[in-house]
């Protein structure tokens, strides 16, 4: 498949592989003029993606496995939203969460676990799912404070990006 060259805000022209392009069925809340994304590294090693509109180039996301912060996070998709997605396996889903970074004090960043990024990885196609009656927050600390307090001053142990705001 041929490439596409997207332009972004934060990375300027970046050239994909038409396959990695992800179609949400339903935009982001909030986000109603993009339908098109793709993921893109944030730096070796992090636990943190952009998500990048291809339709937007000022759009992006900054998005996390929450799982990679020993967050205990599962949930059923349920049958009909499994159809919308075509999912077969939730081996084919890779889910994301969107995570929030104060540009005061990166430390308390948070991700939203109520409505994660689910996306069908051989389809390509995406759905951000609002979990109800999950008890599950739009706000749910990364680090807690317990962890960030075990640290000496001035040590971080997960390097953030800069800032999760729109074409920032």
């Amino acid at each position: 498949m041929a490439n596409k060259i997207i332009q972004t805000a934060r990375f300027g022209e970046v050239s994909v592989d038409e396959d990695r392009i992800i179609n949400f069925i339903e935009p982001i809340l909030g986000f109603s003029d993009s339908a098109r994304y793709v993921i893109l590294d944030h730096a070796e090693d992090s636990p943190f993606k952009w998500l990048q509109s291809a339709d937007d180039p000022e759009l992006a996301f900054v998005v996390t496995n929450p799982k990679l912060f020993d967050i205990d996070y599962e949930f059923t998709l349920s049958d009909e939203t499994a159809e919308h997605l075509a999912l077969h396996s939730a081996d084919d889903a890779l889910v994301m969460t969107i995570v929030n970074i104060p540009q005061e004090d990166p430390s308390k960043m948070t991700t939203n676990l109520l409505g994660p990024i689910v996306v069908n990885q051989a389809s390509r196609k995406a759905l951000q799912v609002v979990l109800h009656d999950s008890g599950y927050s739009t706000k749910t600390r990364l680090i807690p404070d317990e962890v960030l307090q075990q640290q000496p001053k001035g040590a971080s142990s997960v390097s953030s990006p800069a800032s999760a705001d729109k074409g920032e």
